[in-house]
Formats: C-alpha cells, sequence, structure tokens
C-alpha cells in the first residue's frame, strides 16, 4: 500500500501519494485558501478517490511550525493539526506530524547530483553535525546529528531569535522596525515578507529614490518576487534591498553553524534561495557567514551548500513515511 507525504508551508502546501520509488498522485494546493488543513486534506482525499487511488498506509507531513507530539500549530496560518484525529478520520493506520526543517532534512539524504550548489568548499568531516537554514515565508532551521549509521533532524525555532544587527545600516533597519513592534526576529527579516519590509525600510528613508510603481505592487501583495525584478532592472533601492538581505541571511547561517560547529557541512534550503542562487554566489553571503571574529577561520572550513531542489522538505517526509509500518 502506498504512503502519504506532505509538506505545509505558509505560502503552500504539497501532497504525494507514493509507493516504493513511484509517485502515484501528487497535488500542489494554495495554503491560504483553506480554513484549515482537514479541509485541505479532504479535497486531496476526493481527488484520490477520483482518480481511483486509495489505501494509504502511513503518512508524514512537515509543517511550517512547532510540533508537540501528536500536535502542530503552522506558524504563520491559522492551523492546528492533530495527528491522532487526522488519523481517524482519514483511514491512515499510522500518521505522524514533523516540523517542516526536520523533513528538508531529512530529505538532504535523496538529494543527487545537480541538487547542490557550493558556495564553500570547506573540509566535510565525516559524522560532525550539520546545519539547516532556509528562507520561505518564515525562516527555518535544522540541526543535523550523526545516529550510528544516519543522520537524525533535531527540530528548532532558530529562525525567531533575535535580531543581531552588525553595522550601522542593520543597526538603524533595527530601530525602525522597533518603532511599530516590540521584538525584532531573524524571521522578520529574512523571509519573503522580510525581503518586503527591508525596502520599506529603504523606501522611507530615501523618499525620492523609492519606486511608486514597486511600492504599489507590494501593497497589492503580489510579494517579494517584484523586489528582485526591479533590482534587475537597475532599480537603486531594491538592489540595496536585496544586499542586505543577503548579507543578513549570511550572518544568521554563520550564527546557526557556531552554534552546533557545523564541521558535517550547512546547507541554505528555503523556497527564495534557488531563486537568489547568482546573487547568494557573489560573494557578499559568504563574507557575512564568515565574519565571526576570532571564529571565523574556525566557519571558513565548513562546506557550505545551496539546496537547489524545492521538493526536499517532500522528500525527506516520505522518507520518514516509509519507515513507519513495513
Amino acid at each position: 500500500m502506498p504512503i502519504l507525504a506532505g509538506d505545509i508551508g505558509g505560502t503552500k502546501t504539497l501532497l504525494q501519494l507514493k509507493e516504493a520509488d513511484d509517485v502515484l498522485f501528487e497535488r500542489r494546493f494554495d495554503s491560504t485558501a483553506f480554513d484549515t488543513f482537514d479541509a485541505l486534506l479532504a479535497v486531496f482525499f476526493e481527488q484520490l478517490a477520483h482518480e481511483g487511488v486509495g489505501g494509504v498506509r502511513a503518512g508524514c507531513i512537515g509543517v511550517a511550525g512547532p510540533v508537540d507530539g501528536h500536535l502542530a500549530r503552522v506558524t504563520n496560518l491559522p492551523w492546528q493539526l492533530d495527528a491522532d484525529a487526522l488519523a481517524v478520520r482519514f483511514g491512515i493506520p499510522h500518521l505522524q506530524l514533523i516540523n517542516d526543517f526536520q523533513a528538508v532534512g531529512y530529505g538532504l539524504a535523496t538529494l543527487v547530483d545537480g541538487d547542490l550548489k557550493v558556495l564553500q568548499v570547506g573540509q566535510a568531516r565525516a559524522g560532525a553535525p550539520r546545519a539547516l537554514i532556509g528562507a520561505g515565508t518564515g525562516l527555518g532551521e535544522g540541526i543535523l546529528v550523526w545516529a550510528e549509521d544516519h543522520y537524525e533532524v533535531l527540530p528548532s525555532e532558530g529562525g525567531h531569535v533575535d535580531f543581531a544587527p552588525t553595522d550601522e545600516h542593520q543597526r538603524a533597519l533595527l530601530a525602525w522596525l522597533s518603532e511599530c513592534q516590540p521584538r525584532v526576529s531573524y524571521e522578520h527579516i529574512v523571509s519573503g515578507p522580510g525581503l518586503e519590509t527591508i525596502y520599506r525600510f529603504h523606501a522611507a528613508r530615501c523618499v525620492r529614490q523609492a519606486s511608486a510603481p514597486l511600492l504599489a505592487a507590494l501593497d497589492r501583495g503580489e510579494g517579494a518576487v517584484v523586489i528582485s525584478q526591479a533590482a534587475e532592472q537597475g532599480d537603486g533601492l531594491a538592489a540595496q534591498t536585496l544586499d542586505m538581505f543577503i548579507k543578513i541571511y549570511g550572518a544568521q547561517a554563520g550564527n546557526l553553524a557556531l552554534t552546533c560547529l557545523a564541521a558535517g557541512g550547512v546547507y541554505i534550503a528555503g523556497g527564495i534561495a534557488p531563486r537568489m542562487a547568482e546573487r547568494l554566489s557573489s560573494g557578499v553571503f559568504m563574507a557575512a557567514f564568515c565574519d565571526k571574529g576570532k571564529m571565523g577561520e574556525l566557519v571558513a572550513q565548513y562546506p557550505v551548500y545551496l539546496v537547489m531542489n524545492p521538493r526536499v522538505g517532500l522528500q525527506g517526509a516520505a522518507e520518514v513515511a516509509a519507515r513507519l509500518s513495513p
């Protein structure tokens, strides 16, 4: 019988039915179009029935938010999941919820040549901890530790730690944000919404240089992709926005690498990084990553990879689901 794999994000949800190495059925959903995950999963199972596919023996769902046993809450959606209730309603004998970056971590073992882009060669040490970080709707993090013959993935909500600026420009950003919110985390900045925030910060400081059409596009909810497009078209503030974003992203990736001494490698995942592959390779990201004072030489030894496969979380969830029952 097949297994169910899922990857829930604040923007999109991917669901897949798989048997052995064969994908039987897969759908992508707009997460914001559903009031609950139960409603979304019901639609998926209706589609399965229409295709004449059924009989799930086990499932694993990666959730973008904290997981407490059989319960999970999506950080950037009003969704709460109960694995026991879902298992009963949809007839899934074994169902597990894990953090979405746990799923990404398990998915690293499924990657093939071409799925990774090297940002820093480094010197990988077998069995050493690995660090995982990725910006999308939010900022996910995870730590991988060696367990006999494979890596286990520890969940983390490290994206919500306090933002620590590293230069005068970033201190000004923190001061600006602090005027309207009591606390500023890395996720407020290193994420899709965070990229928009950084542009608005620059626009507020340089009103005459701000692009009215770009601000209007952000107000319409067209997303941070318009900032990248504007930068490619020569918008100076958009280019400054991307540079600041990448520098802060690199600094926090370096922070995580130091936290777990990631001599096994640092992996940059998430939905934003592949779309910024060229800019992330420009040197700004790695300069910020390695700017750690007396620890700079240490992190300069760690391999750093950009994960180019957007399905790595779904693949990781499938790996976990396959182990849940014989």
